[in-house]
């Protein structure tokens, strides 16, 4: 049995990869290509790990009291807003595999992050400034968000 973990070495984060790595990979390119650049970069994928950027910040269970005060939780909304319209051109890989869904985007659909949180938010200085933990990312209406 594999353990698995998530460790970070200095700006870079080692953690395991699904099949749907490659898929999350093309579209963390893709963000920062359309100038998203709140999500880490993708490095490699290697033995079954991924290497990707290190966003530094607070994140985890300290998320939720950053978005307690309403200026965290607007700031919250803007970020989710501003994934989604930058994942809206997004054009998935022919051979596209998410960790719950198959394909690209049908007509109405972006791709979604699939587990958007405060525990899921990097934030610094009571500002969002990173995305992370894309597994469950796929195609679906917006709202699914």
């Amino acid at each position: 049995m594999t353990t698995r973990y998530v460790r970070v070495d200095g700006d870079r984060v080692d953690r395991p990869a699904g099949w749907w790595t490659p898929t999350v990979h093309a579209l963390l390119r893709h963000l920062h290509e359309v100038g998203f650049t709140r999500v880490p970069v993708p490095l490699e994928v290697v033995d079954g790990r991924e290497v990707l950027g290190f966003i530094p910040g607070e994140s985890g269970a300290d998320g939720w009291r950053q978005v307690v005060p309403e200026a965290g939780l607007r700031a919250f909304a803007h970020l989710l807003r501003d994934f989604h319209q930058a994942s809206a051109g997004f054009v998935a890989p022919p051979d596209a595999r998410w960790a719950l869904a198959d394909g690209p985007a049908r007509a109405g659909e972006v791709i979604c992050h699939g587990d958007f949180g405060p525990w899921n938010v990097v934030w610094r200085d009571g500002l969002p400034v990173g995305l992370v933990d894309f597994d469950f990312a796929q195609p679906g209406d917006p709202l699914d968000d």
